[in-house]
């Protein structure tokens, strides 16, 4: 049996009534499935015909610590450095 057993399985909103239901559009449905968790779906039964529908999250998936942060836009831009005068003081130094 493995960790994520209790995970797997299919959970209903009649049986979870005290957990906020997050709409299915709050994630990207195109997401990478490596940098991304898994969630839990909110199923909804149907009646009679024994249906089952998912309807939301109740978690929804989020985007895992792999240092995304680190690479923004923001930062790539180029900051030009400050030029290095210790060989001017020594060549001055000499004469």
């Amino acid at each position: 049996m493995t960790q994520r057993y209790g995970r797997m399985q299919r959970q209903y909103v009649n049986d979870h009534p005290e957990k906020k239901i997050y709409p299915l559009d709050c994630v990207p449905t195109n997401r990478p499935k490596g940098s991304w968790t898994n969630g839990v779906k909110a199923y909804q039964r149907g009646k009679g015909s024994g249906t089952e529908v998912c309807v939301g999250w109740f978690h929804p998936p989020r985007i895992r610590n792999k240092g995304w942060l680190r690479w923004s836009s923001s930062k790539r831009k180029f900051v030009p450095r400050k030029i290095r005068t210790a060989s001017r003081n020594v060549e001055a130094e000499e004469e």
